[in-house]
């Protein structure tokens, strides 16, 4: 039997379906219409690769119609509000019209377990920014990002409830890592990737705003390996689950990572929030015991380790690095 991990060419999906075909699980790999075959060649087990507009109700009826598939993992989604902003109605029809075709055919299929990957994007009016968010902390999604990942959790544990599918949401935040680094700065993305590769290329790093900047980075091997011990576990005993260190860190300790990891880098950041709440808001970092007690995972990557793994990496691509 298999897996289907959908948006299996983004960031987070593309190091899961990477994870779970090393752990001998069998993957069918869904993307939309970007391909890479340098990430394909990267996997190491059985995946199969498979393009499908999940917009489209026949497409995805076509591809979840195999008799292989007894669960899914979904990654796919418009991912944040830079790309949202402009056309709700994209962000809608993928946010929440393909979680909702997908949410029934795992009922009709009686898939084994169906995991709806979130966003800490759903709290959107947080006040007090040094103060963990738990599970059952009230949702306050307010932008067109925001509000269609919340739509997705609301239908995911409306599944759950009332039929018996076992379901459940899993909300990331602020994820960084191989093989995302993008050529120019992408603030959604914060500024981890940004920073690391203009170290490594030898430019001087000197930002007049953005150190009080904070966020609950999350390196992705630890994100995609939290996410298959929520599909793997034997049962689920909540619909929502938090992934992450239960910490937020500034730009001002992003900074001292990469000089760290980078010797000789010059990085720099002044007071304030901007350019990285341009298109974020800020809030506390996810918090919660409920993914360590009903799995046992617990992320491997602080942030010192993390950025120093992400730099060895990128110091390994050639095309990273010019």
């Amino acid at each position: 039997m298999a897996i289907l991990i959908t948006g299996a060419m983004g960031h987070v999906g593309g190091e899961l379906a990477r994870q779970a075909a090393a752990a001998g699980l069998d993957v069918i790999a869904q993307y939309r219409s970007r391909f890479s075959p340098a990430v394909a060649a990267g996997m190491n087990g059985k995946v199969e690769w498979v393009s499908c507009d999940l917009g489209d109700d026949f497409e995805t009826a076509f591809l979840c119609g195999r008799a292989d598939i007894e669960g899914c993992i979904h990654t796919a989604a418009v991912p944040n509000d830079r790309v949202a902003r402009p056309n709700p109605s994209a962000a809608h029809r993928s946010n929440v019209g393909a979680t909702a075709a997908l949410l029934e055919l795992a009922r009709r299929r009686k898939w084994r377990r169906f995991i709806y990957v979130s966003t800490g994007s759903v709290f959107q009016a947080e006040t007090n920014f040094s103060k963990p968010i738990l599970e059952d902390h009230p949702s306050s999604a307010r932008t067109v990002y925001g509000v269609t990942k919340r739509m997705g959790e609301m239908l995911t544990g409306m599944y759950a409830r009332e039929y018996g599918l076992s379901a459940a949401v899993v909300r990331i935040s602020w994820v960084y890592g191989p093989p995302l680094v993008p050529a120019p700065r992408d603030l959604p993305r914060g500024p981890i990737p940004a920073f690391l590769s203009e170290a490594l290329k030898g430019l001087e790093i000197r930002e007049a705003s953005g150190g009080e900047f904070a966020a609950s980075f999350t390196h992705v091997a630890d994100v995609a390996a939290g996410l298959l011990a929520a599909y793997n576990a034997p049962a689920l005993r909540h619909e929502i689950y938090h992934l992450g260190s239960g910490r937020n860190y500034d730009t001002f300790s992003v900074a001292e990572a990469v000089r760290a990891a980078v010797p000789g880098a010059v990085v720099e950041v002044g007071p304030g929030t901007l350019p990285w709440t341009t298109y974020n808001t800020m809030r506390g970092p996810l918090a919660g015991r409920r993914l360590l007690d009903d799995t046992g995972f617990a992320v491997r990557f602080d942030l010192a380790s993390g950025v120093k793994a992400f730099a060895d990496w990128m110091r390994s691509q050639p095309d990273v690095r010019q």
